[in-house]
């Protein structure tokens, strides 16, 4: 089958590779469509996200959906279905899976993670327990974008945000938008976005934001140096913790989103510390797919719009760069590989 192979750094390829083996539990399918994310960038122009290092051909992609070779009468599903996938296969075994938190499985198996093979590729194999069916006007790259909504739902989830409180949210990237629509569902008296590219910030106040800023002395002056009762942060900037920080006030809650360019943080410890503030790291997602899938479907939110390029499996390269480089006001790249 045909794949996007990332060789190193910099450098995507297609490639003729193995079709998937079938194996116990799994099936295999055709991929309808697989968004490019910011993870997938890391890898592109780092060569790894902290000690997960790509030491081989690799191939990335683990926001997809699918097209379903075959029934599954156990789940109700049929040859020909267009369904989601949650890319993530947790051991259910370990002390994390039996208290409910599969999204910190030290034995996960993730789909498009080193050293797992991807869904930037003709077909995948999956665990039947990954699928999620979608209703009929799902389009695939909404489908697809459901990965980024469930990142979003699972950071907001651990923020225990309250009715009328002030958010911030720093990145208007897809998950800063997912979480911009979730926080406008949820009553906020006021979310302020923060982001340095004047297309996502026109984007995000189209979404319901109340104020946008390019930087945080604007978002200063606007609360009186006060701060902002829940901060998200969801860049790739290694200034992001340093930033929420700075933009939350004393008692307030800062959630880490994003991943760093160059895996390191900088954060000034007194400020911290003297705020007293409340932290937490989100990872991947926790079990909220189906709610993702609930909340899409009632119009609460809208996905379509943030699948703003899509390319052929022959362009992925294009796609890579373009995201990398924030060319031609790309929010997130849809590759389409059959």
């Amino acid at each position: 089958m045909k794949a996007a192979v990332l060789e190193h750094k910099n450098r995507i390829s297609i490639k003729e590779i193995s079709d998937p083996e079938p194996a116990d539990g799994h099936v295999i399918a055709m991929v309808k469509a697989v968004g490019v994310c910011g993870s997938d960038i890391h890898y592109y122009k780092e060569g790894g996200i902290g000690k997960t290092e790509i030491s081989a051909d690799f191939v990335p992609g683990h926001e997809f959906s699918v097209t379903l070779l075959e029934d599954i009468p156990e789940f109700n599903l049929s040859e020909g279905q267009h369904v989601a996938i949650d890319p993530a296969k947790p051991c259910d075994h370990c002390e994390w899976c039996k208290r409910g938190h599969e999204n910190l499985c030290p034995n996960v198996e993730f789909i498009g993670a080193p050293p797992y093979t991807g869904a930037m590729a003709e077909l995948v194999s999956i665990k039947k327990k990954q699928i999620h069916p979608v209703p009929d006007s799902f389009s695939a790259s909404t489908s697809v974008l459901l990965e980024t909504l469930g990142v979003a739902l699972h950071a907001v989830d651990l923020s225990k945000v309250r009715l009328h409180q002030t958010i911030g949210i720093l990145g208007c990237g897809p998950v800063g938008l997912c979480l911009l629509q979730l926080f406008r569902n949820m009553g906020a008296k006021m979310i302020c976005v923060v982001d340095p590219l004047q297309y996502r910030l026109a984007v995000a106040m189209d979404f319901g934001a109340d104020h946008s800023f390019s930087d945080l002395s604007s978002l200063s002056q606007l609360t009186n140096g006060y701060g902002l009762d829940v901060v998200v942060e969801a860049t790739n900037s290694p200034h992001g913790f340093k930033d929420s920080v700075s933009a939350v006030k004393i008692g307030g809650k800062v959630i880490i989103v994003g991943i760093p360019d160059g895996d390191h943080y900088s954060v000034v410890a007194s400020e911290a510390r003297r705020k007293g503030l409340t932290i937490k790291f989100s990872r991947r997602m926790g079990n909220v797919f189906e709610r993702a899938i609930g909340l899409v479907d009632k119009g609460l939110v809208k996905l379509e719009r943030i699948a703003s390029h899509h390319f052929d499996l022959d362009q992925c390269d294009q796609a890579f760069k373009n995201n990398a480089e924030y060319k031609d006001n790309v929010l997130k790249s849809i590759i389409y590989p059959n």
